[in-house]
């Protein structure tokens, strides 16, 4: 996993100044009643939804809560085995064996930088897969912005739970095996290389991350979009790591979508980063026919 598609995992993530709104209404091309979407971002905190105009009424007036995966998905034990299974390294692909002594020193230096005050050393997470550390550094530093996030008021699970008190029926784009591949899927020497990185440019990765959460409070998509694709710092992802976080699974949600809004209303919360750009899911469903326009703030 290159140190760059890092950038875009929690928020998932362009030349217009009109992306700057995070809800979306859907409308036309044969629907008898509108579907939104709407933006989030991972870590940011429940009582942000308040503050997007018309979330509420959305909520209100839908028939289906949908996220990237339902709720309640990583609720049961068992699918929080899965997760934890697939995070371990394999016995031969260890931290220690798959990094030299430089580069354990390294990740070491970063690793040990956030998590010594909460008892955690590099050591403790030896069994991890590159990936695994490599996503918990990502999460620290947006928590640097985002400093009172409470995993269990989580926005993305909250606009779920506010759908649920209004009797939405709740649903998800993603399985957690589908979500456990695109991130802990590939190869333990890329995920290797990214963790290197990422230690390597922490201070950039940093910076960048709470750029992007300053860029969501003010509901600017343009700007995150841009921070994803093309940050400073040599951080832009690869091509085939866009398809791979993004496009690819917008043209999958888009096809979910099209056979969802004619049998009924839906608000979407997928990763902000999902929605702008030419290949965002908002130009996507334009080009199916909608009609996608800024719920007025």
């Amino acid at each position: 996993m290159n140190r760059r598609i890092l950038l875009f995992v929690v928020v998932l993530t362009v030349a217009l100044s009109a992306w700057s709104q995070l809800l979306w209404r859907v409308s036309g091309n044969g629907l008898e009643k509108p579907s939104f979407l709407m933006g989030t971002h991972h870590f940011a905190p429940a009582d942000f939804i308040d503050s997007v105009s018309g979330l509420n009424d959305a909520i209100r007036s839908c028939d289906a809560v949908y996220g990237e995966i339902h709720r309640d998905s990583m609720m049961n034990i068992q699918a929080q085995q899965r997760v934890a299974m697939a995070m371990v390294a394999p016995a031969d692909s260890t931290l220690d064996k798959v990094l030299t002594p430089e580069q354990y020193a390294v990740v070491k230096r970063v690793v040990d930088g956030y998590l010594a005050p909460a008892g955690i050393t590099l050591a403790s997470l030896n069994m991890l897969k590159p990936a695994g550390v490599s996503i918990q550094l990502q999460a620290l530093q947006a928590l640097k912005f985002f400093k009172d996030f409470d995993h269990n008021k989580q926005i993305d699970r909250s606009v779920q739970n506010r759908g649920e008190q209004a009797g939405k029926t709740l649903g998800g784009f993603e399985t957690v095996d589908e979500q456990v591949a695109i991130l802990f899927g590939t190869p333990i020497a890329d995920q290797a290389e990214g963790l290197v990185d990422v230690c390597e440019h922490d201070a950039d990765f940093e910076r960048v991350s709470i750029e992007l959460a300053e860029a969501y409070v003010r509901e600017d998509l343009d700007f995150m979009l841009r921070q994803i694709v093309t940050p400073d710092a040599g951080l832009a992802p690869t091509d085939a790591e866009l398809e791979l976080l993004l496009w690819e699974r917008n043209r999958r949600w888009v096809e979910k979508l099209k056979a969802l809004m004619p049998q009924q209303s839906v608000l979407v919360c997928v990763g902000a980063g999902h929605l702008p750009g030419e290949k965002g899911l908002i130009a996507l469903l334009r080009d199916a026919g909608y009609v996608v326009e800024p719920v007025s703030k």
